[in-house]
């Protein structure tokens, strides 16, 4: 049997085992070829066998004996179905990639798979897939991990235009896939081929080619700024590709510069104008250069070398991720000259036709700053309570290295006939360094917190009480003063065996990993300033109320506070030995290879990442707040003593510190999937699926001195002391029919102030269950179609979002936060329908169009502030609560249509010239977005009792509703 293709390089033979069984793996995606040969048979040729990333394809060749030598052609269709594969997965090729109307760029990519909720943080790229959290996806780059140490998204913007194909797992992954516990995203690059072949790609819009569906005066009468959409647009790549050595060295080189200009849909002047300082709107700029090189080495005919580089760069002179109304343009960063440098080298080697073996290594660079801007150096940040908004300086610069080192090796075996079946057997072993360097710094360290700046009160928490706030960051006055270290350090092995009966198929496999996370040893200087605190009295030196609170550190707290110096030892701050078994079964149903039945269970194992478990890290970004109690009333920060000041939480400075407990458990996810895959008509497959997943051990911090049972005593009885009231309901009005009775709690005044320890509470939870229908028609007879709908429900009360995932959401904190906190989680959508295809048109006219809807997102009403009575013996004056259970309402639902039209010229032996017109929200989605949350503060034991609603709610925060054109170019050879 004779192997040719489009993703391989010369060809492959194999001798076929008695009972007639060929195969060919590790073969790249692409179209092949096979040509069966034997003595007094007919020689059988089969063409237009497409593979697919991660998907086993099985043919049967039948053979007619003959007298004499002869050829057989046969362009059969290629099998849709895998019946062989437990996995759930979807693949997209590039072909199909550059057909549909959507954003050039992995995030849209991966939002159009079944399940898949952005959480709306483009420079990130996360979305909550089939019930995971929105840093759960691994993503790989040729098979080899890319997600980042420190935050767990992908660590570079990879481009789409060196895809060759995407496979997105989303179910019953094999083994030898870890470091995930929803999706594993894997992206198969491009590698040149044994003809030369290139092109390039432009994409252009501007605001001439956007249409604003909510009128302008409509608009300015709301008092908000006009829907985000882009100024301009450009987006140009070049690629090209080819041999050096026919059937021995291919290479590919792709290059991409983007650039877009977009206008800030927030306005913090308005704010500002409240607070009597003009400031100047801002909008948004994005510039970023890619670059790919690639190279295919076929060193000799059982060994193949790849070898890969990537390159990223990335400016915006306002950081995307940190604008928002309250930042005017003093506080906002530069996210400045980000670098992000990827190598990875592969060798196969096949030692026979039925054993291989494949090793590979990764480094990862990335460089990541983000300063504050000129002019702003010595500021101090201010804080106006009335107004809701930030002024100054930035709140401090943060300059990231991250390094990511891996190296694999796996073994695979095939056996026929082995205790009554055949086996494919693989066993590997991974080894994984990744490093996180922090430097933060800031040259004045204070903020200055004012209740109303423009009146001149600078008593944040309380006027009448001359209680203001006084908050400190504790780092650096300048950069490169120290080295801030979080790394992690793992060894994964992994056996897996796919058993194959004939028309039953049985996928074992069993993970074993130990991973950790450690702290080099690290120092931090004595830290001094050249700026003294905010209202600071001018007859004090510039750090002597500093050392005035060092001092007083030292008398209450502790003999090191966070402006000493200090020198921390080496220590392993979580460790995790893991188990990870993977079961599934295929049946094909009726023996020929076109219905499978499948079902599967895995266990899977989130990896540690080091932003997660960084809490003990005593030089992590940070600082203390005070109450400052202003005793002589002359609005003057004075020394303790003549004024008074009470710190409300503390880190802590111990060099021994261990913020987990010590039998922290691994977070984990079981899965259980079953379904149905069918091929309804030639090259068009069907899928009906229902996956069951269940969170377990989930991190969490907790209050160590005072936890969260509201039922918990010590010697003086109930920690938490209770306080039931009756709240107005919905309408904020008393006497109606939806008030209702809670009951919330305050910490007894004698209580020591809050420690925090991670652990995992037994009342965390998430669980997920969705049915989903599939459709999958790839392209033939003119026509293609991809999409989904899907059912589902999402409900927990540890939130799957960024913020969460760190463990430290605050759900635990004390129990008030317990109080309706378990229901929809904000990622839950329970109907989602996608669907995407082409139809190719007479006279090379091609139609393309996307189509999403799902529900709208879930949101809870809540209480700002329950005060207390102020005889209540307890350390808060207020509380906040959720008025009903998580996620009890839903906002809107999104509907969306995208419309591609295209052109295709033939050049004639040169190439082909495509021309391409975008038309996204076709449909003319629009509205508003309107405050719906009444989220009250309330004085309960008032006669009457007393109400003020959110000074927002109610409001239009924004408007959205652009029709927008895009026009692009390609030109392939």
């Amino acid at each position: 049997v004779t192997l040719t293709g489009t993703g391989l390089m010369g060809q492959r033979t194999y001798i076929t085992t008695e009972g007639g069984r060929f195969r060919f793996p590790a073969l790249s995606p692409g179209e092949y070829e096979i040509r069966v040969e034997m003595p007094g048979f007919k020689t059988v040729i089969r063409k237009g066998l497409i593979l697919r990333v991660g998907q086993t394809t099985e043919i049967k060749i039948e053979m007619t004996m003959s007298t004499i030598e002869e050829e057989v052609e046969v362009i059969a269709e290629s099998p849709v179905v895998d019946v062989k594969s437990s996995k759930a997965s979807i693949n997209y090729s590039a072909d199909f990639i550059a057909s549909i109307p959507m954003n050039r760029d992995l995030y849209d990519i991966q939002n159009s798979i079944p399940g898949a909720i952005a959480d709306g943080a483009e420079y990130r790229r996360t979305s909550s897939i089939l019930g995971g959290t929105v840093r759960s996806a691994l993503y790989a780059l040729d098979g080899v991990p890319m997600n980042d140490p420190a935050t767990f998204y992908s660590m570079a913007n990879i481009n789409v235009d060196v895809y060759e194909e995407i496979e997105f797992g989303v179910g019953s992954l094999p083994a030898e896939v870890g470091q995930t516990d929803s999706a594993y995203i894997n992206i198969v690059t491009k590698s040149g081929g044994n003809k030369f072949t290139g092109g390039f790609t432009g994409y252009y819009t501007s605001d001439a080619l956007a249409e604003n569906l909510i009128a302008l005066e409509d608009i300015q009468a709301l008092n908000v700024f006009e829907p985000e959409k882009y100024t301009a647009y450009y987006d140009g790549s070049f690629n090209f590709g080819g041999p050096i050595l026919v059937d021995r060295v291919w290479f590919f080189l792709n290059g991409r510069r983007l650039v877009w200009d977009r206008e800030n849909p927030y306005t913090p002047e308005n704010r500002m104008a409240k607070v009597g300082i003009a400031s100047e709107h801002y909008d948004l700029r994005h510039e970023e250069w890619m670059g790919f090189a690639k190279l295919t080495f076929q060193v000799t005919n059982a060994i193949k070398y790849m070898g890969m580089l990537h390159y990223n760069h990335i400016y915006e002179p306002y950081y995307s991720n940190g604008i928002g109304s309250a930042y005017p343009t003093d506080v906002v960063d530069i996210w400045n000259h980000e670098n992000t440098y990827t190598t990875t080298h592969q060798l196969n080697w096949v030692i026979n036709q039925n054993t291989f073996v494949d090793a590979r290594g990764t480094y990862i660079h990335r460089y990541f700053p983000l300063n504050h801007r000129p002019g702003t150096e010595g500021q101090y940040t201010y804080y106006d309570r009335t107004a809701r908004v930030y002024w100054g300086r930035l709140f401090y610069d943060d300059e990231y290295i991250r390094k990511k080192m891996l190296a694999s090796a796996s073994i695979t075996h095939f056996q026929d006939d082995f205790l009554g079946a055949s086996h494919e057997m693989k066993a590997g072993f991974e080894f994984e360094q990744s490093e996180y360097h922090r430097d933060w710094y800031r040259e004045n360290p204070w903020y200055s917190y004012w209740r109303n700046y423009a009146d001149g009160n600078p008593y944040y928490y309380s006027t009448s009480g001359k209680r203001g706030r006084l908050r400190i960051r504790y780092c650096p006055p300048a950069k490169g003063m120290w080295d801030v270290q979080d790394h992690v350090r793992r060894f994964s092995g992994f056996v897996q065996d796919s058993v194959d009966t004939g028309r039953l198929a049985i996928n074992l496999g069993l993970r074993l990993d130990y991973s950790y996370q450690y702290e080099p040893e690290q120092h931090r200087p004595e830290l001094r300033y050249d700026y003294p605190a905010p209202l600071q009295n001018p007859a004090l030196g510039t750090n002597e109320l500093l050392e005035a609170l060092i001092d007083q550190w030292h008398q209450d707290i502790g003999p090191i506070s966070p402006f000493d110096a200090l020198t921390t030892p080496y220590k392993k701050v979580v460790e995790f030995l893991t188990l990870s078994p993977r079961i599934g079964i295929v049946y094909d149903v009726f023996g020929d290879g076109k219905t499978a039945f499948k079902a599967s269970f895995a266990r899977y194992y989130e990896p540690v990442w080091s932003a997660k478990y960084n809490a003990a890290q005593i030089f992590g970004a940070g600082s203390i707040s005070y109450y400052w109690y202003d005793l002589n009333g002359n609005k003057l920060m004075d020394l303790p003593g003549t004024d008074r000041y009470r710190v409300t939480s503390y880190p802590k400075q111990d060099p021994e510190y261990t913020y987990y407990v010590d039998d922290l458990k691994a977070p984990y996810m079981h899965e259980f999937l079953t379904g149905i895959e069918h091929e309804l008509v030639r090259d068009f497959k069907l899928g009906l699926q229902f996956v069951y997943k269940i969170n377990k051990n989930i991190v969490e911090d907790t209050d160590l001195n005072n936890g969260y049972d509201p039922e918990a005593t010590d010697e003086k009885g109930l920690i938490w002391l209770p306080y039931t009231f009756t709240e107005p309901g919905y309408d904020s009005i008393y006497g109606t029919s939806d008030d209702q009775t809670l009951t919330v709690y305050g910490l007894r005044e004698d209580r020591p102030t809050p420690t925090w320890m991670g652990l995992n509470p037994p009342e965390a939870k998430r669980k997920y269950w969705a049915l989903i229908l599939t459709f999958d028609k790839r392209m033939s007879n003119k026509w293609q179609l991809k999409g989904s709908i899907l059912y589902s429900e999402f409900k927990g009360n540890a939130q799957p979002s960024y913020g969460s995932t760190e463990g430290e959401s605050g759900l635990f904190d004390n129990p008030n936060t317990m109080i309706n906190s378990y229901g929809r989680v904000s990622f839950d959508r329970p109907l989602q329908i996608r669907l995407m295809g082409t139809v190719i048109l007479p006279y090379d006219f091609i139609l393309s169009a996307y189509f999403q809807h799902r529900s709208g997102s879930p949101w809870t009403r809540t209480i700002s502030r329950v005060y207390f009575p102020s005889d209540m013996p307890v350390q808060q004056s207020y509380v906040g609560v959720n008025a009903e259970p998580l996620g009890s309402r839903r906002n809107a639902p999104y509907t969306n249509l995208d419309l591609r039209v295209e052109k295709s010229f033939r050049l004639g032996d040169v190439g082909k010239l495509n021309f391409y017109v975008d038309i996204f929200n076709l449909g003319g989605r629009s509205g508003v977005s309107i405050y719906q949350n009444p989220n009250p503060y309330i004085w309960p034991y008032r006669t009457p009792p007393e109400v003020e609603l959110d000074e927002l709610y109610g409001t239009i925060s924004s408007v959205y509703g652009v029709r927008s054109v895009r026009l692009g170019v390609r030109f392939t050879f």
